[in-house]
Parts: C-alpha cells; structure tokens; sequence
C-alpha cells in the first residue's frame, strides 16, 4: 500500500489457537487503500468468506512463494470481475476458488484489492502473509524483504516455575502473584525475588516485543534458556505449519493467555506438543534442582531484527523438608490422561474424549446443575475452559422434547448466558456434536426464524449504487440465504460483525425498470424466513 508501514500484529505473534501467520498492517484506521502485488505472479486462489481472511487473495510467484492478502474491502480489476463471475457461476458469495494458472497475472505494484475490515477482522487493516509455495507454510515477511523500523529489545516481564515430575515442587509465588516479577531494561532484566524449587522442574517467560512506530503488542522470534552457562532449550518462531497450528495452544501457558491476556511462553515442551520450533538441546528445558543447591538461569528474548533483552537469576534448589512445608492443592474430578481416550457417563450425558486430545494429563470434573432460563434439562459442567483441548470431544446429552430437529447444544458462560451455538443431531433421545472447549453445556430449542430488516431498499432505486438489509437470528446462527431478482439469483454479501446483508447493482442486476426482489435466509436449526419487495432502477 502506497502509506508508511506500521503493525499492530506480527508473525508468529501467539493468538487464540494458533499463531498469527503474517503481519497485520494497520490503514489508517479506514478502509479502500489500493493494495498492490508485491512481486510479479499470477493469482492462484480466491477466497471468499464471511469469516476468517473474510476476502482473501492468494497470489504465487516464479521463485516459489505465495503471497496472501487478507480482510479485504473488495477485489478490482480483472481480478475483481472474474471474482464475481464465479461466485455468480456457484450461487454462492462464499467461494474457495483455484483459477487456472496464469490466468489472472499480475505486475508487481498493480492494484488488484481495495484493503478493508472483511472476516474475523477486529478493525480496518490489510493482514500480509509471504508463504511457502510447496508447504504452504507461513515464513516471516521480515524475513523476505519488509523491513521495519524496529530498535526495541523485548520486554520481559516475569517468569513462571512448573514441576514436570510427580515428586517436583516449586515454591508459593511472592504476593499471590501469578509469578515472579522481573524489572529492569531495556534489554536487561533481573527478577525482583529468588525463585525456589525442588527435583525436576520447566520455566516459562512473559515476553513480547514491539516496534518503533505504534504501541501494539507483538511476537518474539527466538527465545533461549542457559543454565549454567549450557544451552538447556532454544525455541525459534519463523513458521507456521498450519496442520499444526493450534500447538500453540501448548506452547503457552493458555489459562493466562487466554484468562489473562499474558504471554508466558513455556520454555519446556508438553507432552503432546507437535511443533517444529524447538532446538535439539538434550535437556530440553528440563532443569534438575540440586537439594539445598542453586543453579544460574539466563533467558534470552530475540526480535524479529535482531534486538535482544537478557533475564538473569539464579534459581534455588530447596531441600525435601522445605519443600515439603509449600502448599499443593488438591486436584478435584478424574485424572485424564493424555495419551488414551478418555470418558464421563453420567445421567443424561456421555462425554468422550479421543486420545491426544490434551497436551498433558489433567484433571477433569464434572458437576451437574440445574436448568437456568431456556435450556430444556440441566446444566453438565464439563472440566476447566482454561484446559485447552486440541480436539474435539463428543458430547452426547438427553433430551425429551416434541421438537427434537430444533433443539442444540449450547455452550453457557459461568453466568448462565449462551457464550455459543454448537448444534448437533438428534437421534433416540439423545443429541450429539463435536465440542473443543470445556465447559458448561445444556439443551434449548430454537424455533424461530430469523429476523430480516430493510435498511435502505427504496420503492424507487434510481441513481443508487444498491442496496443493504440487516438480519439476524436468536440463537442457533444463519446457516444461508438467498436473494433473487426477478427469479433470478443475485450476490449478496453477509458481513456477521454488522449484521447485514447488502448487495451493489452490477451487470446482472444493474438494469432499468421494475423488480422484484426475493430473499429467503435459513438458521442453523432450519427456521426460513422470507422478505418481499418491489422496487424501480
């Protein structure tokens, strides 16, 4: 884009259940910069979506990369009319199209997109990814040429102890602190109090990393931990292997990422921890404490240019009879273990677990109570939601209603309200779906339709570009919709953060005269409502 660079998220940056696979560059907060093809190539994929990239553009190039442009406004050109066409050829606005190779080329610097706020974006800006042709994988774009101004070490803010083995401890945190807090910098950290452990325990540390220009929070690249002077862990944060992406999930401590918006990174692996992004140190961050003794910990954060901070401490080994005297708190519910399927049954839920599902044992309770608002049974508590689950379960509830092919599964937060819509089919009494989360889950109807809203469709259309209607739906979400003009369908593009459905008069609906429009849209659950309208362009 033809305006100054300026990030507010990175590669590698962790995000809830993944890390981020390119950089978001911000635009000034609007929307409708001209986006430009960084290198020479040909467009080999056109997504579109309502959610995810929202309006994405892959393009590939002769050197064997693949550049991504994501959360796009809309698509221009011949890249943009042949968009259109195909999704006019499926009757679909959401399009996973491959085009014929060479059929769509570009020139480097050519506009082919207008940068927007499509998908699960949270804001206008363009999200930039430089892949791997052969893998797909994600590489750092700093790496390939985007250069930023960056002379910002990382910051460290604190560390975390782990005990990796049953007989392990570690000691209380000062203050009920989630940790022990370091200070200092820039570039050079030391922690405010003496960290103390016993037998064979794992760290992980709060770090993260920003830029010269804006205050966003963004990602390492490398992060290394000596122990006495030996390397005992190096992880290196410069691809993404989408097939395994959600590890990450494992690499952080999730409940304090995701409960608490802090960047632990474990500088140990976990059991069932499948990414590529760790050296092949023998100890691999598992650091045996000698009884009464201590051992020298330095903690190197790297950015993406090179800027690096150093945490030093040194890390006290307590004897039994110390550690003995710390507090342990008693694990409630049932041991699941990581490695083996793992199964509740109780009165009117069966839960089922596949094996590999967790990144290391944990314990899971299970509590029932009861039915709160429109939930047509009681509410199955199910384990802790800050316990990450890498697949999903099978939960199977009872349920006893009139209407079995409009009830679903929802997901309630510790309030009661509904946090999300799971669905699932309902066969002999029972209603199964596929769950990835812990937590409360229960049983409503939904029976009624959604909600359809003209915005701005006038009796006389004449001189206006389109048009815009708002729908929405109370509880199981829209699963589809379908607008016709004159019989005949036409592209209506659903933007979920809004709520609306709009269309822009183009060369299949652009005529003058009198028309009819239609439109029908679907819940989840099946539920149709219809609008009808008559209008002169």
């Amino acid at each position: 884009m033809d305006i100054p660079i300026e990030l507010s998220g990175n590669f590698m940056e962790p995000r809830n259940d993944h890390f981020h696979s390119g950089l978001d560059m911000r635009t000034q907060g609007r929307e409708g910069i001209p986006v430009r093809a960084v290198a020479d190539g040909w467009v080999s994929r056109i997504k579109i979506s309502p959610y995810g990239y929202g309006k994405a553009v892959y393009l590939e190039h002769p050197d064997g990369h693949t550049t991504v442009y994501g959360h796009l406004q809309r698509l221009t050109g011949e890249v943009g009319a042949a968009c259109m066409d195909q999704q006019y050829r499926q009757k679909d606005f959401s399009i996973d199209w491959t085009p014929d190779k060479g059929a769509l080329p570009l020139k480097q610097g050519e506009v082919f997109a207008l940068s927007g706020n499509t998908g699960g974006s949270g804001g206008p800006h363009l999200h930039f990814e430089v892949r791997s042709t052969g893998s797909q994988h994600a590489l750092d774009p700093e790496a390939h040429g985007f250069q930023m101004a960056d002379r910002v070490p990382p910051e460290i803010q604190g560390i975390r102890l782990y005990a990796l083995t049953d007989s392990s401890r570690t000691a209380p945190y000062p203050d009920q602190a989630m940790g022990y807090t370091a200070h200092g910098g820039p570039g050079k950290y030391t922690l405010k109090s003496a960290p103390k452990a016993f037998g064979t325990v794992g760290i992980a540390v709060n770090t993260f990393d920003r830029y010269d220009s804006g205050s966003a929070k963004c990602g390492v690249r490398r992060i290394e931990v000596f122990v006495d002077s030996v390397r005992y862990f190096v992880t290196t944060l410069d691809h993404v292997d989408f097939s395994h992406n959600r590890y990450c999930n494992a690499h952080m401590d999730y409940a304090l990422f995701k409960g608490r918006k802090m960047d632990y990174h474990r500088c140990y692996k976990q059991p069932n921890n499948k990414l590529r992004i760790y050296g092949k140190e023998p100890p691999q961050g598992r650091i045996d404490m000698p009884p009464g003794g201590d051992r020298t910990v330095r903690v190197v954060a790297t950015d993406a240019n090179g800027n690096s901070s150093e945490l030093r401490f040194v890390l006290h080994g307590a004897t039994a009879q110390e550690a003995a005297t710390w507090p342990v708190s008693a694990p409630g519910g049932s041991l699941f273990r990581y490695d083996a399927a793992n199964l509740i049954e109780e009165e009117g839920l069966r839960f089922m677990l596949p094996a590999q599902s967790l990144y290391d044992d944990a314990y899971v309770a299970y509590s029932r109570k009861p039915a709160v608002g429109r939930a047509l049974g009681p509410l199955h508590a199910i384990g802790d939601p800050l316990t990450p689950l890498h697949t999903a379960a099978d939960l199977s509830l009872a349920v006893n209603t009139v209407k079995p092919a409009k009830a679903l599964i929802v997901r309630l937060e510790s309030d009661g309200s509904v946090a999300s819509a799971v669905g699932g089919k309902y066969a002999d009494g029972w209603i199964t779906a596929q769950v990835k989360a812990f937590g409360q889950y229960t049983v409503m109807l939904d029976t009624t339709g959604p909600v359809i809203t003209n915005v701005d469709l006038r009796a006389d259309m004449r001189g206006r570009k389109g048009f815009e209607l708002r729908i929405s739906d109370n509880l199981s979400g829209i699963s589809s919709w379908r607008g016709t003009l004159d019989g005949d369908w036409i592209l209506l593009e659903y933007e979920p953060k809004t709520k609306t459905l709009s269309h822009a008069f183009d060369k299949h609906s652009g005529g003058a005269g009198k028309k009819e429009f239609k439109l029908i849209v679907v819940d989840e659950r099946g539920n149709t409502s219809s609008y009808r309208s008559e209008f002169t362009h």
